[in-house]
């Protein structure tokens, strides 16, 4: 009897469905990109390679704060035994950026501040990555002995006009290369392609994008209720200020301030409080509101 359950138990074995481990971490990869199209890092544009599985081609575009105006490609090199090795992501930048966090030679964002113990698979991802990524951008006060390039570190603290003015150069290179063809994209059909504005190509599309985005929610979230609920209090409408229908994924931008273009027609400003007006931007525009609950609550540039 003993034997016969042995038996058994071997035959279940040998029977039982063993997942290729490329299949296991190609799925894990796509994972990981479903994550970040479902919940987008405002400012942050990616797209996996279509020859490599193992890197993703990116764009930052920084809207305010001293790099404010900047637009940086980046790609993400990702370890070959993701996500089971300790090993990080590498996010290096195609252009040079003078930043504490940046390595001046290979073009990298120093993650082990942020990883101090390695990649932890069941609490780590690439979105996270992401994350770390926007928030070099709106953080500079670093100890010079505890980043990459430690000359950026005591500029910034000594020197701040002049640690403006090198990141203003930085910026106003990375407009002037945006156009640019990036030689490792050149030949990925999912390499990512900025063009100048053509009215013929772009006005159509930006129609369409209003079309799809009409009717896009038309059954309200907790998040309007509780919305609806503040502005009935202020006997304000907010049919009248946003509509119920938001355009999504999709904002328009003055280029030179790098703002959130909105007006009000029905609503006078001085009805709605700044914090309102900014969430209400965010709404009509489709913006993922920018996080930083880990930069100090004192002034931006403070230590994280």
């Amino acid at each position: 009897m003993e034997e016969s359950q042995e038996a058994n138990e071997q035959i279940v074995q040998k029977n039982l469905l063993t997942i290729p481990k490329n299949i296991l971490m190609e799925q894990a990869l796509a994972a990981e990109f479903v994550e970040v199209c479902r919940n987008p890092i405002e400012g942050i544009f990616v797209s996996p390679s279509a020859k490599n599985k193992f890197a993703w081609f990116g764009v930052i575009f920084v809207r305010k704060g001293i790099f404010g105006g900047g637009i940086f490609r980046f790609n993400i090199e990702i370890p070959l035994e993701f996500p089971e090795s300790s090993e990080l992501p590498k996010v290096i930048f195609n252009q040079t950026i003078f930043h504490p966090l940046i390595c001046i030679k290979s073009k990298e964002l120093c993650l082990k501040r942020s990883f101090p113990d390695g990649w932890k698979s069941e609490k780590h991802s690439l979105s996270r990555v992401l994350i770390v990524l926007q928030r070099s951008f709106y953080s500079y006060d670093v100890d010079s002995d505890k980043c990459i390039n430690p000359e950026a570190s005591v500029l910034y603290k000594e020197h701040r006009d002049k640690f403006r003015e090198i990141a203003k150069e930085c910026v106003e290179a990375s407009r002037a290369m945006v156009y640019d063809d990036v030689a490792e994209q050149e030949d990925d059909s999912n390499g990512i392609r900025l063009l100048p504005w053509d009215a013929l190509i772009h006005k159509t599309a930006r129609e369409k994008m209003i079309l799809v985005g009409e009717g896009s929610r038309s059954q309200g979230t907790a998040a309007d209720f509780r919305r609806d609920h503040v502005f009935s209090k202020m006997g304000l409408q907010v049919n009248e200020i946003v509509g119920r229908s938001y355009p999504m994924a999709y904002s328009w931008f003055d280029p030179e301030e790098m703002t959130v273009i909105t007006k009000y027609d029905d609503v006078q400003a001085s009805q709605i409080s700044p914090v309102t007006s900014a969430r209400l931007d965010r709404e009509k525009h489709g913006i993922e509101p920018l996080d930083l609950s880990i930069i100090s609550v004192e002034e931006s540039g403070k230590k994280l």
